[in-house]
């Protein structure tokens, strides 16, 4: 779009000096405007090929970003459920050189991000951990015959104990 809006103003600028010169300078004029068109195309191109190289170099900064962030990052524990109607439920915990680290899918919000644990008790007087990981809270609770994951609004849905490699499956499905 650049270019054509260049060569469009080149075009003009050329039409203006041919009809203003007359004919006795036709030449020095056709001269003049091909340095001009060349000048022009040349400051376009080399726009279009910095514009190119400054993207193509800040992807490839985010990208090791990213990856050296990864590394320092280990999986410790997660917990999965359902409810039945389509809503998951995950929790990941991860510890890093940057600090702790904690995966939350609530049904509603999903966030990566430090995280904070709280002791909470239900109305029965069942006692979980409640995690709040920016806006999203989960909570869970190890019961006789397993884990549980508490929802916001008090509901209890059994769970399972995820493995790194089952954490990551299920967090890019839900990702996507």
């Amino acid at each position: 779009m650049k270019k054509l809006l260049v060569l469009a103003m080149v075009g003009v600028m050329s039409m203006f000096a041919l009809t203003a010169c007359g004919q006795n300078n036709a030449a020095a004029t056709d001269a003049a405007t091909a340095a001009a068109v060349d000048t022009a195309v040349d400051a376009a191109v080399d726009e279009a090929v910095d514009e190119a190289v400054g993207e193509a170099v800040a992807e490839e900064v985010a990208e090791e970003v990213v990856a050296d962030a990864a590394e320092g990052i280990t999986y410790v524990d997660g917990y999965y459920a359902n409810d039945g109607n389509g809503n998951d439920f995950m929790i990941a915990f991860y510890e890093g050189d940057a600090g702790d680290l904690a995966y939350v899918n609530d049904g509603t919000n999903e966030v990566v991000a430090e995280y904070t644990v709280e002791n909470a008790t239900m109305d029965d007087g069942t006692e979980f951990l409640l995690v709040t990981v920016g806006n999203a809270e989960l909570g869970y609770f190890q019961g006789e015959d397993g884990v549980y994951i508490v929802d916001n609004e008090g509901n209890i849905y059994a769970a399972g104990t995820l493995s790194e490699e089952e954490a990551d499956t299920l967090y890019q499905a839900v990702v996507q």
